[in-house]
C-alpha cells in the first residue's frame, strides 16, 4: 500500500515492510492464511486493543465525528411578522445545542464486545479466518466483514443513536449497538472461511452470520433480545407495499438480489436477513441447540476454504435431525421455506378428556392466509410436570388437522409454538 504518511492504514495481515518516501508511506503485509478478499481503510484513528483466547482485536475509531451526525441547534419558534428581519438568531454556542458526541466514546466497549463475540464463536465453530481482527468505522447504516477486517457503521460507535422526530425502536438500538458488530464478526466464518456456491446460495452466508450473532446476543442479553429481532423480522416480511403485496411474497429466498424491485425495494434485505434468520431458527427448534451447533461446526469443517450450496446444506442438515423425525431429509421444509413463499396464520384449540391415568388430549390446528398446498410442521408443547415437556410436531394443512396425545395426568400447560419454532402471523 502507498498512502499519505499522516494517515493510519488498517488492513489484514502482518507487516513485513514499512517505510516512508517523502510524503508517502509504503506498507506491505502478508496474511497468515489464504484469503478470498482483502479490504482496507484509511483515516486518523484512536485505537483499543484486546487479546482474547489467543486472538487479537484492534478497534479503530475516528478522532472527530462526521458532519451528518453532529447535533444541530434547535431554534425557538418564530412568528412571521414585520420584525423578523431585525431578530437576532441565538448563538449556537450558548443556545442549548446538545453536546457533540465523541466517536470514540464506546471504543473500549466495542473492543470488548467484538473480542467476546470472537471468543464465543471460536469456541463453537473453530478458528476465524485470521487470528488478528481489525474493526474500522465507515459512514452509513451498514457493516461488512472481510477476512481480518470489519467495517462498522459509525452509529455503532455512539452510546445512543441520534434522535429524530420518530422514536428509536428497541430493535434499532440493539442492531447498531450490539447485533451489527457480532454479525460482522460472524462473517469471519460465514463468507470468509466458507463461501456461497452462487448468488442463489448467498442467503446462507448472511443468514448463518446473523443467526450466529443472535446466538451470541442471546447468551449475553437473554432470550428477550432474540425475540425482539425475530418479531421485527416477521413484521418487516409482512409489511405491504401500496399495491397490497407483502414483502415476503416477492419470491423465494434463493432468488438473491433478484428479489429487489421498484415495487419492493426492501425485499432482498428483509427476506435474506429476516426470513433467512427465521429459517435458521426453525431448524434450531427442530434439532435442538446441541444438534444445531454440531451442524454449524460440521459445515465449517467440511466446507472450509470452499463453497457451500443450498442443497449441500440441506443434505448435511438432515443428518442432524433427531432420530425418527418427520420429514427426515428436510425436503418438505426446504420446498416450503427456501424454494417457495408464504407465512401462515395458525390457530390451535384443544380439549382433555378421560380420567387419570388414562387421559387423552385432542388438539386441532387450523391454517389460513396461505395457498392450499402450503404445509409446515408446527410444535405443540405439552407441559406434563414442572421441568418436563412433551413436544408434538403437527403438520399443518389447508383443512383443520386433529391429533391426539395420551396423558397420565392433566397437563399444566398446552401451547402452540411458544418458542418461535415456526414463522407465522
Amino acid at each position: 500500500f502507498k498512502y499519505p504518511q499522516d494517515l493510519d492504514l488498517v488492513t489484514a495481515g502482518d507487516v513485513v515492510e514499512d517505510r516512508t518516501e517523502g510524503e508517502w508511506r509504503i506498507t506491505r503485509r502478508k496474511t497468515a492464511a489464504p484469503i478470498r478478499l482483502a479490504g482496507f481503510n484509511l483515516g486518523s484513528y484512536l485505537h483499543a486493543r484486546v487479546e482474547r483466547a489467543g486472538y487479537t482485536v484492534d478497534v479503530c475509531a475516528n478522532r472527530s465525528l462526521e458532519r451528518e451526525l453532529k447535533p444541530r441547534a434547535e431554534l425557538p419558534p418564530m412568528t412571521l411578522g414585520p420584525d423578523i428581519l431585525r431578530r437576532k438568531l441565538p448563538d449556537p454556542m450558548t443556545s442549548g445545542t446538545p453536546p457533540v458526541p465523541s466517536p470514540a466514546e464506546r471504543l473500549k466497549q466495542l473492543a470488548d464486545g467484538v473480542a467476546s463475540a470472537l471468543e464465543f464463536m471460536s469456541l463453537r465453530f473453530g478458528p476465524p479466518a485470521l487470528p488478528h481482527l481489525t474493526v474500522s468505522p465507515i459512514p452509513g447504516t451498514f457493516g461488512q466483514g472481510f477476512p481480518g477486517l470489519i467495517y462498522l457503521s459509525t452509529l455503532s460507535y455512539l452510546k445512543a443513536l441520534p434522535r429524530s422526530q420518530a422514536p428509536v425502536q428497541e430493535s434499532q438500538e440493539l442492531f447498531f449497538l450490539e447485533l451489527l458488530q457480532a454479525h460482522e464478526t460472524a462473517h469471519q466464518w460465514w463468507g470468509n472461511r466458507v463461501s456461497a456456491g452462487s448468488y442463489r446460495d448467498n442467503w446462507l452466508m448472511e443468514s448463518l452470520a446473523n443467526f450466529s450473532a443472535l446466538l451470541y446476543l442471546e447468551k449475553v442479553r437473554g432470550t428477550h433480545a432474540t425475540d425482539v429481532f425475530l418479531d421485527s423480522y416477521r413484521n418487516a416480511l409482512l409489511e405491504k407495499n401500496p399495491g397490497g403485496q407483502a414483502v415476503e411474497s416477492s419470491g423465494p429466498i434463493v432468488l438473491g438480489m433478484r428479489l429487489e424491485s421498484s415495487t419492493q425495494p426492501a425485499a432482498w434485505r428483509s427476506i435474506t436477513y429476516g426470513k433467512g434468520t427465521w429459517i435458521m431458527q426453525m431448524l434450531r427448534r427442530r434439532m435442538g441447540d446441541e444438534r444445531f451447533l454440531a451442524l454449524l461446526k460440521e459445515v465449517l469443517q467440511r466446507y472450509d476454504r470452499s463453497e457451500l450450496t443450498t442443497e449441500e446444506f440441506r443434505q448435511l442438515a438432515a443428518r442432524f435431525l433427531p432420530p425418527n423425525s418427520p420429514d427426515p431429509k428436510l425436503e418438505a421444509f426446504f420446498d416450503q421455506w427456501v424454494y417457495s413463499t408464504g407465512i401462515p396464520s395458525l390457530k390451535f384449540t384443544y380439549t382433555v378428556r378421560g380420567t387419570a391415568p388414562a387421559l387423552r388430549l385432542t388438539g386441532t390446528l387450523t391454517q389460513s392466509d396461505v395457498d392450499s398446498d402450503f404445509s409446515t410442521l408446527v410444535p405443540v408443547e405439552i407441559r406434563v410436570a414442572p421441568g418436563r415437556t412433551i413436544t408434538q410436531w403437527v403438520r399443518s394443512s389447508s383443512e383443520p388437522v386433529t391429533f391426539t396425545a395420551p396423558l397420565k395426568q392433566a397437563p399444566l400447560k398446552v401451547a402452540m409454538d411458544p418458542n418461535h419454532g415456526v414463522l407465522r402471523k
